[in-house]
Parts: C-alpha cells; sequence; structure tokens
C-alpha cells in the first residue's frame, strides 16, 4: 500500500480539548501524533461521557477514546525544568507543535513561538484559544456555551418562547480543532515551497461565527438581523409568510422529520406538499377547498398571493396527518422515491443500526468498540490510516528517545524548497496550484475558496441556466434580487474566477474537458454519478493525467442505499442526529439553524484536499477523494455515538443542561430579546459569580465542587435568572468577567458585525465586488503569520471572467471565443 499522505511528519499535540480533534484528524492522515500530557492525564481524559460504572476514569472517557485515536502518549511535566527541556528536544524534531493554553502560559515557560523557532526554523507552530492571542477579549475566561454565544450561533437556535440554545452536543472544541487541522495542512503546503515554518493564531470565536453563514450577510448587505433573530425573534407577526405557515418539524409514527414543503431544486411540482394532495386526491380524500388548487404550480400561487392562509393552514394540517401515519423508515424510502426534502430525526440508536453507514463500511471496531470511521475515502488508494485504539497514559513513553535519536529528520523538511531566493515571502500555500471548481451551495464552494484565498487560480464554472441556488438565496444588497447580489454565495466563493459554460450542450462538455486538462485539481459537488454522464467522471478526466487530484462531494456518498438522497445540510443534520439533541427535553427537538453539515464537511474535505496536495508536491500521484458530508456529522458526535454503542445510551436533547458545567445557561437580561451565557465549571468560576451575584443562600464552601452545585441546579439556576433579568446585558458580561467568569452576550450578527474584538482582530475585509461595489467579507478564524493578505478579491458575477478563462489561462484565439459565443455556450 503507498504511503499514506501526511506520512512522515511529526506532530507534538500539546493540546487541552479546546482543540483534540486538531492531532486526531491529522492521525487519520497519517501523521505521527505525539499526545504529551501532564502527569494526571490530558484533560480530555476527564470528559463525559464515560464507559457505565467507571465514570471519573481516566481510561474509560469515551470523549478520548473518540479525539486521541491513533495518537501515542508520553508523559511530561513541563513546570519541571528536566521535562520541559525534554519537550522543547521533541519540537525541535517535529514538523507540527499544537497548543490552546490562554495566551502567553507556553510563552513564560520558555515554549512560545519565538522560543521554539530558534531551534526549528520549519516548525509550524499551532495556537488555539477562545478569542486568539490579541485584542480587548483575548484573556476573556470562556466556555463551550460562551463561545458559542459570542460566535452568534446561540441567536439563531431555539423555541421563540424561550430563551435560545446552544448546539445539543459541545461543537466549538471539534470547530476549532478541526479548523486547526485544516490551517496546519496548509502551513505544511506552504512550508513546501517557502522552506520555513510559521505561527498559526486560531480564534474559537471566529470559527464560530464561520458556522453561521447566511446571517452575518444580513448584517452586511442589509443592515440588519435576518427576521426572527432580532427584536423581532418570537413575533410570529414579522416572520415571513413560509416561517409562520409552514413547519420545519413534524411528528411521524415513530418520531420526528424536519422537512421543507417547497421542492427540492427549482422544478414546480415535487415536494411534500403537492406529493400529498396528489395521494388524497386519488384516494377520493381531498377537500373540496384544496381540489381548486393547482398543486403543481401551488409556489407560484403562494407567493402571488392567490392561496390564502386558510386553505395553506388545511393543506399543512392533512400533510401532517399524512407523516404521522408513516415511520421514519418508511417517510426515508418516500424520499428517496420522490427527492424531497426531508429528514428523519434520526437518533444515535438508529446511527447504529443504519444499513447504508454499514454498507459503506463507514462503522467499524476498535478494541471492542463501534466507532465511526472517516468521512472522507479514496477510491485509489488508502487515504486514512486505520486508526490505533485511543492510548493508555504514558502508553508510548519509549517514543521519546526513538524521536529524539532521529531529530534531524524532520527539520530537514523543506529544504530543498525554493525558499527566499524567489523574492519576499507571501505565503501563499497554494501559488501556482490550478482548480476548477464545480461545485455549488456551500461546503463544495467552501473547499474551492480555501484554495483560492491561499494563492490558486480557481476558476468557477457556473450557468445563468442552471444557476447555483445560493445566487438565489437573501440577502441581496439593499434588498434588491439578483443573480450577482447575494451575499451567502459572495462569502463562499472570494478569490475565484467565474466561467459561464453550459455543460448541456456538447461544446460546453468539451471546453470542461479542455479547462481540466490545465487544472491540478477539479472539485464537485454534484449528484452522484452526475459527473460520469457528463463525461467529466475521474476515470475519463484522469486518462493520462495520474497527477490529478479530484475531490467529489455529496450529502451521503456515492454508494450504498442513500447515496440518491436528495436535500441539503438541513436534511442531513436531521438524519445524523444532530437535530435530536438539539432542543429543550420537554418537547420536540429544534434542531440546529442552518445547514448545519455544510460548516463541518469542508474541515474533513479540505485536510484530505490538502493533504493529497501536500503528498503530490513530495513525488505522490494524483487520487479521487469522495467526502459524505452526512458522515462528516457523525463524526461531530463521536462520544454520543460511542455512548450508544458502549452503553446503550441514546442521546436525547437536554436544553441547557450540562455535565462540566452549573450554573449554565441562557438568560434573559433587560431589553427586548436581549440575553447573556453564563457557565460556571470552576470553583474559581464559581467564587467569582458569587462576588458579583446575589448567592447567599449557597454560601457554603461545599458549592465550590461542581457535584454539589449539579446536586441544587434548579435553585442555582432560578437566583441566575432572577439577577439577569433586572440587569444590562453588556454591563453583566463586563461584570462577570472582570470577576473571572465565562460570560458572553448572545450576539446577534448585527453585534458580530460591530463587535470590537473581531475588529481589531482585522476578521473583515473590505473588498470591491463587481456589481455591489465595495462589501465586508469575513476573513480566516487562523491568522497565518507568514501569509500578507487573506483574502484576494471579491466573488465573482456569474461568468465575469468568462473571457480572461478562455483567452489567458487556455489559450483559445479571439474567434474560438465567438464561435462558443455564437453557440451560445458561454452562457
Amino acid at each position: 500500500m503507498p504511503p499514506l499522505p501526511l506520512a512522515g511528519t511529526r506532530v507534538v499535540d500539546f493540546a487541552t480539548t479546546r482543540a483534540e480533534l486538531a492531532g486526531r484528524m491529522l492521525a487519520d492522515l497519517g501523521a505521527e501524533v505525539l499526545k504529551v500530557e501532564a502527569p494526571g492525564g490530558a484533560s480530555a481524559r476527564y470528559r463525559p461521557p464515560f464507559e457505565k460504572g467507571r465514570e471519573g476514569d481516566p481510561e474509560a472517557s469515551l470523549y478520548w477514546a473518540s479525539v486521541a485515536l491513533g495518537k501515542k502518549s508520553v508523559v511530561l511535566d513541563v513546570q519541571s525544568a528536566r521535562d520541559r527541556q525534554q519537550l522543547r528536544r521533541l519540537i525541535a524534531c517535529a514538523d507540527v507543535f499544537i497548543e490552546s493554553d490562554d495566551p502567553g502560559t507556553l510563552s513564560e515557560l520558555g515554549l512560545g513561538y519565538k522560543d521554539l523557532v530558534r531551534e526549528n526554523p520549519t516548525l509550524v507552530y499551532a495556537s488555539i484559544t477562545p478569542f486568539g492571542q490579541r485584542g480587548p477579549k483575548s484573556r476573556w475566561p470562556a466556555t463551550e456555551l460562551t463561545l458559542e454565544a459570542a460566535g452568534g450561533r446561540i441567536a439563531l437556535q431555539g423555541d421563540t418562547d424561550r430563551p435560545p440554545l446552544p448546539m445539543g452536543f459541545p461543537n466549538s472544541d471539534f470547530h476549532s480543532g478541526g479548523q486547526a487541522a485544516v490551517d496546519i495542512i496548509v502551513a505544511l503546503n506552504e512550508r513546501e515551497l517557502s522552506g520555513a515554518g510559521q505561527y498559526l493564531d486560531t480564534s474559537m470565536q471566529e470559527c464560530m461565527v464561520w458556522t453561521l453563514m447566511g446571517p452575518v450577510g444580513w448584517a452586511v448587505a442589509a443592515g440588519c438581523d435576518p427576521p426572527g433573530v432580532g427584536d423581532d425573534r418570537g413575533d410570529p407577526a414579522d416572520l415571513s409568510p413560509i416561517a409562520r405557515l409552514f413547519p420545519r418539524l413534524c411528528e411521524c409514527a415513530d418520531g420526528w422529520v424536519a422537512l421543507s414543503m417547497a421542492p427540492q431544486g427549482q422544478s414546480q411540482g415535487g415536494g411534500v406538499l403537492p406529493l400529498v394532495m396528489r395521494e388524497l386526491d386519488k384516494a377520493g380524500d381531498l377537500d373540496e377547498a384544496l381540489t381548486r388548487v393547482d398543486w403543481d404550480r401551488w409556489q407560484e400561487e403562494f407567493h402571488a398571493g392567490r392561496l390564502s392562509d386558510e386553505v395553506v393552514e388545511l393543506a399543512v394540517r392533512r400533510v401532517e396527518e399524512s407523516l404521522r401515519a408513516r415511520t421514519k423508515a418508511e417517510l426515508v424510502e418516500l424520499t428517496l422515491e420522490h427527492k424531497l426534502r426531508l429528514g428523519a430525526v434520526r437518533t444515535t440508536s438508529d446511527l447504529i443500526g443504519d444499513t447504508h453507514l454499514r454498507a459503506r463500511g463507514f462503522l467499524h471496531e476498535i478494541a471492542g468498540r463501534l466507532h465511526p470511521g472517516s468521512p472522507v475515502r479514496d477510491s485509489e488508494r488508502s487515504l486514512i490510516a486505520p486508526c490505533s485504539p485511543s492510548p493508555r497514559l504514558g502508553e508510548h513513553q519509549h517514543w521519546v528517545e526513538t524521536w529524539l535519536k532521529d531529530g534531524s529528520r524532520a527539520s530537514s523538511r523543506g529544504s530543498g524548497a525554493r525558499g527566499s531566493s524567489d523574492g519576499e515571502r507571501l505565503g501563499e500555500a497554494f501559488a501556482g496550484l490550478n482548480v476548477v471548481d464545480f461545485s455549488w451551495i456551500v461546503a463544495g464552494p467552501t473547499m474551492g475558496k480555501t484554495l483560492a484565498d491561499h494563492g490558486a487560480t480557481v476558476v468557477r464554472v457556473e450557468s445563468s441556466r442552471r444557476p447555483d441556488l445560493a445566487r438565489r438565496l437573501p440577502p441581496y444588497k439593499d434588498g434588491v434580487e439578483g443573480i450577482n447580489r447575494s451575499q451567502w454565495a459572495a462569502m463562499y466563493n472570494t478569490s475565484k474566477l467565474s466561467l459561464a459554460l453550459d455543460l448541456s450542450k456538447k461544446e460546453g462538455k468539451v471546453l470542461a474537458r479542455r479547462l481540466v486538462g490545465w487544472a491540478d485539481v477539479v472539485i464537485e459537488s454534484y449528484s452522484p454519478g452526475t459527473m460520469d454522464r457528463l463525461g467529466l467522471g475521474y476515470d475519463t478526466l484522469s486518462e493520462g493525467r495520474s497527477d490529478l487530484i479530484m475531490l467529489s462531494t455529496s450529502l451521503f456518498g456515492s454508494g450504498g442505499p442513500l447515496s440518491a438522497y436528495a436535500g441539503f445540510g438541513q436534511q442531513a443534520a436531521a438524519m445524523v442526529g444532530l437535530h435530536a439533541i438539539t432542543g429543550w427535553p420537554d418537547r420536540p427537538p429544534c434542531g440546529p439553524f442552518g445547514p448545519y453539515t455544510d460548516v463541518i464537511a469542508p474541515k474533513f474535505g479540505v485536510c484530505a484536499l490538502a493533504a493529497a496536495i501536500l503528498d503530490r508536491r513530495r513525488g505522490g500521484s494524483g487520487r479521487h477523494i469522495e467526502l459524505s458530508q452526512a458522515e462528516a456529522g457523525v463524526r461531530f458526535i463521536e462520544p454520543l455515538f460511542l455512548d450508544e454503542s458502549v452503553n446503550g445510551n441514546t442521546a436525547t436533547s437536554r436544553g441547557m443542561e450540562s455535565d462540566v458545567a452549573c450554573p449554565h445557561g441562557v438568560y434573559a437580561t433587560r431589553g427586548t430579546q436581549r440575553f447573556i451565557a453564563v457557565a460556571v465549571e470552576t470553583a474559581a468560576h464559581w467564587r467569582g459569580l458569587c462576588e458579583v451575584a446575589p448567592m447567599a443562600a449557597f454560601s457554603d464552601v461545599s458549592f465550590d465542587t461542581l457535584e454539589t452545585r449539579l446536586g441544587q441546579r434548579e435553585r442555582l439556576e432560578e437566583a441566575v435568572r432572577r439577577w439577569c433579568a433586572e440587569g444590562e446585558a453588556r454591563d453583566l458580561e463586563r461584570r462577570l468577567i472582570e470577576a473571572g467568569v465565562p460570560a458572553s452576550v448572545v450576539q446577534r450578527p448585527t453585534d458580530l458585525l460591530s463587535d470590537p474584538h473581531l475588529e481589531e482582530r482585522g476578521f473583515r475585509q473590505t473588498l470591491v465586488h463587481g456589481e455591489l461595489g465595495p462589501m465586508l467579507y469575513d476573513a480566516f478564524a487562523t491568522r497565518f503569520s507568514a501569509k500578507k493578505t487573506m483574502l484576494h478579491s471579491a466573488a465573482p458575477c456569474l461568468g465575469e471572467h468568462t473571457e480572461q478563462v478562455l483567452r489567458d489561462l487556455l489559450g483559445l484565439r479571439e474567434q474560438e471565443i465567438a464561435d462558443l459565443r455564437a453557440a451560445d455556450v458561454l452562457a
């Protein structure tokens, strides 16, 4: 078997739970990851869930079992001068060092980047912290809950008659660890060109901002929050007719189903609503008021105001009756048959027995536990390492000497690179790389954007005859609709060129083949089989091109019973268990906001893609990578999956409850729909809360312990709730932070736009759009010390660079271009 793409890459992993996933993802791709633990073990060993009957045992944490697969464990005490020197020596012969301590902590121990780079100038040093290394919030205490609030996600979720909700399982750690893994491999690619390492500063808050998708665009393009997110939260009168009349969740015979009444794609006749109406009509059970409606054109009638609310409400009730009579499995089959936008709200129990995941070989046993596997795979050869079990504490202590004996190997990496001989170092990891991007919506374009933002020449192929759905999604600049006016689409396509090309025409396919001949990398996110039907499948494109790298991504992957499943990230989130765990325990789940798997999948996809590029640069060949977006979603709840597979505990919605913090909640404050998130994990946090809040009733020293506080959870929560209700959100936040208590105002998208911390960190760039003029764009969640420019250009208008691509990149003559226009191919 050929070596894995990161084979030979040495990683010293000194991360806390904030970024444990980074080392795991690098190990998946073949890196040798040495986990350096304190004498008592890494913090992740004490994170629930645990094997039943072994609660608190550092060898029995299922969280650890998830994030530590493939790693090797050594124990070093950095408070000891001897061990600290051992760690320095290990890092001196490593390619990558990962840490997530508070800013300045390691520098005080002589383990900061400036201390280490002198001994190892090729080192990629990655720091992952709540708010980054600089800025007014950089030293703020933070937890999962407060980071979700600071990053804007909580404001978008939950039932509107109660406080907004966080994700049902901590995800900021995983988003941040995943982003760090991506950026580490990007930096390793840059090192191949420059011969030097660099420092990476990742902000967890900014990682969470990048999970929001459209809502930040509302603040940028429309100057307001999306409907139902600001002061109008909880006011049905202010919602759009679609949001007001059509449910996002319905009951079925054995649970719940998340759905959109609208059809998949742009056809009028599809969708749940017309399907049920036809079924009722055929059975002679359609209400008279509903027989007068052309259900094949109901959307047009509805938006034109020709369907009354009463008729719509009656139709929705009949749909709900139909769904209640069917099981989740029956509805999945119905969805496959009719290409509905519907996702059964499946639980971890459903996932364990899922025939699709088993058919794809996604589930596999490691050390007697059933784990989810990798969401990326390679049809030609292995891409992902067969994982070794999570290590016992200090199990690989002998590896310290092994590394030190071979200390020169890693630091020589990149010595044959161009270095500074080509002029000033710009830090562009993918400079000189040519990419064709056939993807659309969010997941695929995000991956193309990453390559483009880091210097690749990326040509996005699209057509006005079948435009990317994202180009039709609000918000629009100044509220004016148009194919080039969606800020949603703009966010995910920076630094790219746009080629208008009709792939339904023979000449379009021929030109696409010619374009791929120019490219090093191809990205596509069409339904499985589409590229083959267009004559653009990997087998065809790679003929005579052993160096071609192609990434194909779809909702459920290209094989297995659900490969043809239609839908977007909202449906995938329901199908892989993310929906079922987010909500209140006494109510149906509400699920995460937006197409949530679309912001998870690219982290795995870019890691695999960047690793494949790195491997090719080191003499490897091309490959075809497949990414299942749904399987990526499962990986973000892997500890809960293990709790099911090991303990038989099915994960459900828990509202604000936490196993690691109390008080822990989102509390209403003075002002219209204003909330603050507060999370008390440690004794120091608790004492800080008691300094500023009236907690005299809980003055006993026993409340320093989490166990005591959890036993009095309801009383504590009520006391904090009453106190917060009398205060102003920003003032409460200031007082709590000054007392050392993790807290954050639940920031809306408009708050993020004016956040002074994000502004000081330069999180946003102004770029000039071809139609909209100067516009703000979110930049990177990681600052690369070697990179001079983050985003290179605004997202393109559709077809903006057609002639440039044909003339300058493909070398077509003016007459050839004119002939293509005459054949109506360039549209």
